[in-house]
């Protein structure tokens, strides 16, 4: 019972005090400005506290939007360098594809064959049968068995499957592939063939032939489709074939088959 009306006193005193302050703080007709002074005065210590904290939480806010923001500008920034990157590096590659296209048109004999330049668009130069594909087709007037070229005509390979806008080419470094050929300076005769996609043999050589280490090998006049006179490799070393008919020779061409970006088709001879 006495503490029933101990809390009703409490609760009727905190009551009028809150109803004062109100009063003090809306100051009708500015009958309390004494007693405002007075108030705010004695309050001020706590109110600069509030207004601290309420400036700490506010800036406390704008640092945490600021945070959100920096982030979403900088993966933008990140995505748009990475676009940039992206665009140069494309516009590099094209600008060197341009000049490797006309570096190779000043050396090629076109005054001699009807030429069409092509970009190497896949190979598999690893396994046996090894091949290459090119951005040209029957609609660009390819033909099976037509030979492919690099600048200075060093012969590449041969047309071996023809599709509307792609062509498949077997190298010269193909065990499938068979160049009849000549030495430049001996005039010794044998046949050109890969050895599993890891060199280029001159093969089937008469013993009675004379080989010579740095003469270039070059397609003969009886080979099938391909015109005399394209460079094939050069004579690195010599295997003297004992008790066997024929000796053979490993080649070294001046293509990196691995790195080859554009080549031509020699459609036929002017």
């Amino acid at each position: 019972m006495i503490k029933d009306i101990k809390s009703r006193k409490i609760f009727k005193t905190v009551l009028i005090v809150a109803f004062f302050v109100f009063l003090i703080i809306i100051n009708p007709y500015n009958f309390f400005n004494k007693v405002r002074g007075v108030f705010f005065g004695a309050t001020y210590p706590l109110q600069k506290v509030f207004s601290i904290s309420a400036n700490k939480i506010h800036s406390f806010s704008e640092a945490v939007a600021s945070i959100g923001k920096f982030k979403e500008e900088n993966e933008y920034l990140i995505k748009e360098n990475l676009r940039l990157r992206s665009e140069n590096i494309e516009l590099k590659d094209i600008a060197k594809e341009n000049d490797d296209l006309r570096s190779q048109l000043n050396l090629l004999p076109r005054e001699d064959f009807d030429l069409v330049s092509s970009s190497v668009i896949g190979r598999d130069l690893h396994k046996g049968n090894n091949w290459m594909i090119i951005d040209k087709g029957s609609k660009d007037g390819i033909e099976k068995d037509m030979p492919v070229i690099v600048s200075d005509g060093v012969l590449v390979g041969k047309i071996k499957e023809v599709f509307y806008t792609e062509s498949r080419i077997v190298p010269i470094t193909s065990p499938n592939s068979n160049v009849n050929a000549v030495t430049s300076e001996t005039g010794a005769i044998g046949v050109v063939s890969g050895k599993y996609g890891l060199g280029i043999i001159l093969d089937m050589v008469l013993q009675t032939d004379y080989l010579k280490v740095g003469d270039n090998v070059i397609t003969s006049e009886i080979s099938q489709d391909i015109p005399r006179g394209l460079l094939i490799g050069t004579i690195e070393e010599i295997y003297p074939a004992e008790g066997h008919l024929f000796q053979r020779a490993t080649l070294s061409s001046s293509v990196d088959f691995f790195k080859l970006r554009l080549v031509f088709v020699i459609k036929n001879e002017r």
